[in-house]
């Protein structure tokens, strides 16, 4: 994808509106990227990938925070008046909880859904920018096993079961070693990835390794082409409302901000602004 917040390419789009020349792939390109920025703002989510954030929040005496972006990755660290709370440990049959912060589970699969930030033995206690909490957030494959073929070209493409690959988040081997990533050809411990298909030395045939990768959901992929392409339209029907068709007929245009479709795929994407 030619912008790293584009949420669709410029080839899935000319497909979906059936188009094969290239008279209008600036203009698409362009739309696209417009179109994408628009969706975030429905959202009202700064990204969708993996990304690190930092926050801050006001305490109240509370043990629960929602976080405001998701699906959590993982806590970095989480900060009150200065002190860093520690992840609480699992809770075990018959001992007790010791304290420290939990993470609300999170959903595997698209949308998801936002998560708390609870703590045990502590509050967040009252005050002005007091709490801070780094994390890592955004719609991510982890650790998922694939077998470097064993013959030429020793290439597999992610399996990217809820929507398209986008970012790649690192390969490791069955035993945790990671492989280096690579723009060339890779030798033994290395990897070369484009679009999702990944590339390995003729070393490495055979071997069981994981993948992390991050990946735009479906459905928000479908919402920018079908947005993009009522946009795409419009342009030879600007400002217009209907059209007469030879006197026999009118032809009625709907005009909307955000297409009706679009607007409920959207909805369970949105972030809720907590009270």
């Amino acid at each position: 994808m030619a912008s790293p917040f584009d949420l669709v390419s410029l080839a899935d789009l000319k497909s979906w509106l059936g188009i094969t020349g290239t008279d209008d792939d600036v203009l698409l390109a362009r739309l696209i990227t417009q179109i994408s920025r628009a969706i975030f703002n429905v959202i009202d989510r700064p990204a969708i990938l993996p990304s690190a954030y930092t926050e801050t929040y006001d305490g109240g005496n509370d043990v629960s925070i929602m976080l405001r972006q998701w699906p959590v990755i993982g806590i970095s660290s989480c900060i009150v008046d200065g002190v860093a709370i520690p992840p609480s440990p699992p809770l075990v049959a018959g001992a007790s909880a010791q304290i420290g912060y939990v993470l609300d589970s999170r959903v595997a699969t698209p949308p998801g859904a936002m998560q708390r930030l609870s703590l045990r033995g502590f509050v967040f206690t009252c005050g002005i920018q007091n709490v801070m909490i780094s994390y890592g957030a955004g719609y991510q494959i982890t650790n998922e096993s694939v077998v470097i073929p064993a013959t030429p070209p020793y290439s597999l493409s992610a399996l990217a079961p809820y929507g398209e690959w986008a970012s790649d988040g690192g390969v490791v081997y069955s035993n945790g070693v990671s492989l280096t990533a690579v723009t060339g050809s890779p030798a033994t411990g290395q990897y070369a990835v484009v679009n999702g298909v990944y590339r390995f030395a003729p070393p490495d045939a055979g071997s069981v390794v994981d993948l992390t990768y991050g990946y735009v959901p479906a459905d928000l992929a479908s919402c920018c082409m079908d947005w993009a392409a009522e946009r795409y339209a419009y342009r030879s029907r600007v400002g217009q409302h209907s059209k007469s068709l030879g006197g026999q007929e009118t032809m009625a245009f709907i005009v909307k901000d955000i297409p009706d479709f679009v607007a409920s795929a959207l909805s369970p994407y949105r972030r809720v602004v907590m009270p």
